[in-house]
């Protein structure tokens, strides 16, 4: 049974289900194809238009942090953003001095087979602390606890950055294909969920198509 899963490191919505994704992968007979994305406000930074902090980015994180509290899972607003961006204009800034490298480190990272679990890692440490997700010897860390060499993934990004980022752009059209463009996305055959909420019925579906347990 094969699954795809797309994903964003900016998305508060796919760190709130990377837990309850891991477990599905490492607890039943299931091929999760982890599709990472570059965030929406790379791929459409025209969806901002005009969102502020009261239109748009304090109900967010209102919502953000009762659903994480209902999943018992920490949570606070990056420092940095992993996209650097106007909360006032809503304005995307020109130069991006994160989102890029972190990107192509989780696509190597999905190259050892290692996506979800990288992502997982990192993810909490954007989301699920205070500050310093950015710092190398966090990420040296993230990147050891899942058996893989932060400098040798390093020297992969930039060795391969061609091949990563068409590897993304790939992702990115196939999440259009499958009728969505928001994160995350979790999609079996023609059936497609959109967001942390639906993770129990997109799990109660491939039950009900024979999903197994290991």
């Amino acid at each position: 049974m094969k699954v795809d899963f797309f994903f964003s490191y900016r998305s508060p919505y796919s760190y709130l289900v990377l837990p309850r994704m891991l477990k599905l992968k490492e607890e039943h007979t299931i091929d999760i194809q982890f599709k990472l994305v570059y965030p929406l406000a790379i791929r459409q930074p025209e969806f901002f238009k005009g969102k502020n902090f009261f239109s748009f980015f304090l109900h967010k994180t209102f919502d953000i942090k009762s659903k994480a509290r209902k999943l018992n899972l920490p949570f606070y607003s990056p420092k940095p953003d992993p996209i650097q961006q106007s909360y006032i204009t809503g304005k995307i800034n020109k130069e991006q001095p994160y989102i890029f490298d972190i990107c192509h480190l989780g696509m190597v990272a999905e190259f050892h087979n290692k996506g979800i679990e990288f992502a997982h890692q990192v993810s909490h440490l954007i989301f699920g602390t205070k500050s310093g997700w950015n710092d190398e010897s966090n990420l040296r860390r993230a990147a050891e606890n899942v058996g893989l060499d932060f400098n040798v993934m390093k020297q992969e990004v930039a060795d391969n950055e061609d091949t990563i980022v068409k590897a993304i752009k790939t992702n990115q059209s196939l999440q259009q294909q499958a009728g969505h463009h928001g994160v995350p996305l979790m999609v079996y055959k023609d059936k497609t969920f959109f967001g942390q909420d639906k993770f129990d019925e997109f799990k109660e579906l491939l039950l009900q198509k024979g999903m197994q347990r290991r």
